[in-house]
């Protein structure tokens, strides 16, 4: 991670005295809160995660109501954008025969991941992978083998603690 990105997450964490609990439900000791991030951020944050991929990987990028929204634009990189709501609706293009990245902001347990990935596959999307921006997992969920079925990148990995 060059500097930049460095100082960027470190712009959005917000640090606990003590462990404390998080929107997730989970308790940590720090929270990223990636809704400060502004588009040119946002756009190099997605750089980092998925900059390695060939342009026709994935056809489109699913954003998670909320916070998985704005990260899914820069993901997109000028390919189709849906939304998934928090109610399970999608709204976009359809997605039937389409390669789909399925995008969140910071994965814990990669629970919602894996439920939006059925709402994809519902629908006729292909999942290809997962991106994010801070990967709690630990590395569990980076690896194709893992609960989700496809890899998952991230620009920043982070523990829980």
């Amino acid at each position: 991670m060059d500097e930049t990105t460095k100082t960027v997450i470190d712009r959005i964490a917000i640090k606990y005295d003590k462990p404390t609990r998080i929107p997730s439900g989970q308790t940590a000791s720090v929270f990223y809160d990636c809704f400060q991030l502004v588009p040119s951020e946002l756009a190099r944050l997605a750089a980092d995660a998925i900059g390695d991929l060939e342009h026709d990987f994935f056809d489109v990028a699913v954003g998670l109501a909320y916070s998985g929204i704005l990260f899914a634009s820069a993901v997109a990189g000028g390919r189709k954008v849906s939304i998934l709501q928090k109610d399970g609706d999608l709204f976009g293009p359809p997605l039937v025969g389409k390669r789909v990245v399925v995008v969140d902001d910071v994965v814990h347990t990669g629970r919602r991941l894996a439920e939006a990935a059925e709402k994809v596959k519902e629908r006729g999307g292909i999942v290809v992978g997962f991106v994010c921006i801070v990967d709690r997992s630990s590395g569990a969920l980076r690896a194709s083998t893992s609960i989700l079925g496809a890899p998952l990148w991230s620009a920043f990995q982070a523990e829980m603690a």
